[in-house]
């Protein structure tokens, strides 16, 4: 098939009647579950909160990950969900990819529901053929399914109970010889089990030529599309691989909106669903190109990366330069250069969020609510990337020219990583290009360079940015020179200037022959401080950072002028500010604390990573699991009683690294250690209390650290916790701090006792006074229930009431619909009531009419509020929908309309 040429339309896929958009199939499918006693739960961030193994979302499943390992209970067994994913790598995912077939995305949404223990197999497949083939209306002739190969009973329940003929149930997979196929695993060891796949036949003119023939099993292509994959976790896999059965059953399905959405529309790529034809045919509007060819592969692209860089956005990844913030930065600037492929040159992608934001902002509040700032910070990059992407592109050009007269068939490394450098294209963006010009790119290369840049930590790269030659001060290249760090006995130094060199903003490196100065290193920040020279001008030091030639501090001064000055008296006085003892008293309580957690927590316990500076501490350490306020407690006790023991902190010089280790000496997370080195002791009563390899500065004694308080505990990364701390004067801060919070919560009550007995009286009280307005208010309500049902009406034969009631919150519109309904007889009851800004439709049924009339209160309330732009369900008696905005008098008004339409 030619590239960019959409798959015509085969055969419907579904029975009869007008397919549904996808609003409607993303509601039916939470509604069909909800029926069925699921609670439908939100979909979580994007942006993961709790699983630092995660840079996005990928799965519907991530959110309860916890109740899955038993780390965690919900207050509910049976759950369905709309989850945002996005998959920007791996298998399936190449981003390059996306837009040029049918069903590669970076973001999609996946429906699921999941069992906690609560049902199994039966109920799992049977409940998903269901909605398939009767709420979907999908040919249940073209319907294939998959089983691992040792499951007997999802095959049975395939071939006994749904009776999909033996021929179009296939066994896959194989642990035994490496092949996984249909066993879904957590990971290496923990929660798996078997997985059943439901997938369609999209026609044997979509077949490919696989040797071994086109077949579900042999093949990966589109004429066997996947649609809805069920997990069963039966086992738990230990580390030797052995599967044990878990206690309990669970089942975790995951489907695809987008395939879904395309298979019901009866269309054969994703793209030309309504998921994406609004987003097209506005990007085919501002080009003013047709969607076809090329063309159409870019618009494409587009339409998927606006999708994902708008969700991104608003759920808080903005575009950076690492991390989350980089995935978002590449897909942006790659729907940038496509758009630039369509003649796009004014920042678009931003107006493409608005669409967005319009199309599925009902879905998800949280669009419409950002909507401000995502279009901001899209706008902004777009605007940022436009300055430098036809620069870029000429000098891409240029590259391209020179590989070519040399006979090469590849772009150097060094070209792409200035390209990336310089011109901000990632390396994926230049293989594209590149690769249209039929050029390789020296990958190897631009990892070397890559690399290289690396070589330094993220802040001593932004200092270094820009910097020019050595400006020498005497006769010596300043590049031949060395200077030594003597701050460790003293915060002055008498010293001469050896060389200058500028960071171009205003800013400029200052290199002597000794120093005070500690450049940042080992997790301790630089110094700041002040130069003064000899005819007594004084510059400030903002920090010091660490080179090649010794320490370096960065001045605020111009480096020409500097230079100039020196040149005529190169002596200099360097002294370093108070914030050094605040880092100081840090590092040392860095050290207590690391030993201490090995107290509380265990010897597994080592250091991860940490940043000491003058107004905190933080420290990152490997341990599973958050620590409880008992934990907490105990290890600030045990740090606070080594400050009151006032330990000599006892520093050994050049100590063979072997004579260390063997000592138990602990090392630092990242750093590298040469023959011998500096060892910090702080001694215990029969042992070392803490015993690290450190070249950091510390206080001599515990007790100058002054009190310690741990003020936030939170996860780093997979398996490893965070610990901020403070100490001496910013934890005298914080109790005085807390002290006036206190007596401002006295002023406020009125009376002395201690703060949570007096919190706890005010809410006591709080919550009495609410109960006894809620009597009110129902009695209120009661008294007026006559005037209320004056107000039915006959509708072919029906008592129906419809009224918009005061209530302020669930339970009382339900109380309030109970007795209106027992007060009618016989009838319909349609209330609509709102509080907190929400609008809330309730539908009841009396027993007779659900009965004899066969009258429905969940259909009821779902095609009154979809008349308004709403969605909701719920059970034969009683149903309740959520309504937009201003919509409460439509939504009433629909009711007579409504149930005739439900009586007919």
């Amino acid at each position: 098939m030619p590239a960019g040429r959409p798959p015509a339309p085969g055969p419907a896929v579904y029975l009869e009647g007008n397919p549904l958009n996808a609003k409607q199939i993303r509601a039916r499918f939470l509604e069909f579950y909800a029926e069925r006693g699921h609670t439908v739960v939100a979909s979580s961030s994007l942006v993961p909160q709790d699983d630092p193994t995660l840079i996005f979302t990928n799965a519907g499943m991530n959110q309860f990950k916890a109740v899955f390992l038993g780390l965690e209970k919900r207050d509910y067994v049976r759950a369905a969900s709309c989850q945002k994913c996005m998959r920007v790598s791996g298998k399936h995912n190449d981003l390059e990819e996306v837009g040029r077939d049918a069903r590669h995305h970076t973001f999609f949404e996946m429906l699921g529901n999941w069992s906690f223990g609560e049902y199994g197999k039966r109920e799992s497949l049977e409940w998903g053929w269901d909605f398939l083939t009767r709420e979907m209306g999908l040919d249940p002739a073209r319907l294939w399914a998959s089983v691992y190969k040792d499951d007997d009973d999802a095959y049975a329940i395939w071939r006994d109970v749904i009776q999909l003929p033996a021929e179009r149930i296939k066994r896959l997979g194989d642990l035994e010889k490496g092949d996984e196929e249909n066993f879904w695993s957590m990971g290496d060891t923990g929660p798996c089990g078997p997985c059943s796949e439901i997938y369609i036949d999209q026609g044997a003119d979509m077949a490919c030529d696989h040797p071994r023939g086109c077949a579900l099993g042999v093949c990966d292509c589109d004429r066997w599309l996947e649609l809805w994959n069920h997990v069963f976790m039966e086992f738990d896999r230990d580390e030797s691989g052995r599967l044990n059965p878990l206690p309990m059953l669970s089942v975790d399905t995951g489907m695809g909106l987008e395939r879904l959405v395309a298979v019901a529309q009866g269309v054969r790529s994703n793209f030309l669903s309504d998921l994406f034809t609004p987003l097209i045919d506005f990007v085919a509007e501002l080009s003013g190109r047709r969607p076809e060819g090329e063309d159409r592969i870019s618009m494409q692209v587009i339409a998927d990366h606006a999708r994902a860089v708008t969700f991104a956005v608003a759920d808080g990844a903005a575009p950076a330069n690492e991390g989350r913030g980089y995935v978002v930065r590449r897909i942006l600037r790659r729907a940038a250069r496509h758009g630039r492929r369509l003649e796009l040159r004014e920042p678009f992608l931003w107006r493409c969020a608005e669409v967005v934001v319009r199309e599925m902002g009902a879905a998800y509040p949280e669009l419409v609510e950002r909507q401000a700032r995502v279009i901001d910070v899209i706008r902004r990059e777009e605007e940022r990337f436009n300055l430098t992407l036809d620069r870029g592109l000429q000098v891409y050009g240029e590259m391209r020219d020179a590989a070519r007269a040399a006979g090469r068939d590849r772009l150097d490394g060094a070209d792409a990583f200035k390209l990336h450098d310089t011109f901000g294209f990632p390396l994926d963006l230049t293989r594209v290009i590149a690769g249209e010009d039929g050029l390789a790119v020296d990958e190897a290369g631009f990892t070397e360079h890559m690399e290289r840049q690396r070589a330094g930590s993220g802040k001593e790269r932004r200092f270094m940015a820009g910097v020019g030659a050595w400006l020498a001060v005497g006769d010596a290249d300043p590049a031949q020179q060395r200077g030594a760090f003597t701050g460790y006995g003293s915060l002055r130094e008498e010293a001469r200037a050896l060389g200058v060199r500028s960071l171009g903003d205003g800013r400029c490196q200052l290199l002597c022959d000794r120093t005070p100065f500690y450049a940042e290193s080992g997790g301790q920040v630089g110094d700041g401080g002040t130069v003064v020279l000899a005819d007594g001008t004084s510059f400030a030091v903002s920090t010091t950072v660490a080179d090649e030639a010794g320490p370096l501090a960065i001045v605020a001064a111009d480096a020409e002028d500097l230079a100039a000055r020196l040149r005529r008296d190169p002596r200099v006085v360097l002294a370093v500010g108070p914030d050094r003892a605040a880092t100081m008293r840090h590092h040392t309580a860095t050290h207590l604390l690391h030993a201490a957690l090995r107290q509380v927590l265990g010897e597994h316990v080592t250091q991860a990573g940490s940043e000491v500076g003058p107004e905190k501490l933080r420290f990152d350490f490997h341990h599973d699991g958050a620590l409880d306020e008992a934990q907490l407690a105990r290890v600030e006790e045990i740090v606070n009683r080594e400050v009151l023991a006032n330990g000599e902190v006892r520093v050994h010089l050049d100590v063979p690294l072997a004579e260390a280790r063997a000592r138990g000496a602990m090392a630092l997370f990242g750093e590298k250690y040469g023959e011998t080195v500096r060892m910090i002791e702080i001694p215990g009563t029969t042992a070392a209390f803490s015993l690290e390899l450190c070249g950091g500065t510390h206080v001599a004694r515990t007790g100058d650290i002054g009190p310690v308080r741990i003020t936030a505990e939170s996860s780093s990364a997979a398996g490893v916790r965070r610990l901020e701390a403070v100490a001496g004067e910013r934890t005298l801060a914080l109790a005085r701090r807390d002290r006036e919070q206190l007596a401002a919560l006295r002023g406020l009550v009125r009376q002395d006792g201690e703060p949570a007995a007096l919190v706890a009286a005010v809410m006591q009280e709080r919550d009495e006074l609410a109960r006894e307005l809620r009597r009110l208010k129902q009695q209120s309500a009661a008294g007026s229930l006559d005037a209320l049902l004056g107000g039915a009406v006959d509708v072919a034969g029906v008592r129906v009431l419809a009224a918009r009631v005061a209530a302020d919150d669930r339970d009382a519109l339900l109380a309030l619909g109970d007795r209106a309904r027992d007060g009618l007889g016989s009838g319909v009851v349609v209330l609509a009531a709102e509080w907190e800004g929400k609008a809330t439709l309730l539908v009841t049924v009396t027993a007779d009419l659900v009965a004899g009339k066969k009258l429905h209160a969940g259909n009821l309330v779902k095609a009154i509020a979809e008349r308004v732009g709403g969605r909701g369900g719920g059970k034969p008696n009683t149903a309740q929908a959520g309504l937009p905005e201003g919509t409460v008098d439509a939504a009433l008004a629909a009711v007579p309309a409504a149930v005739t339409g439900a009586l007919a």
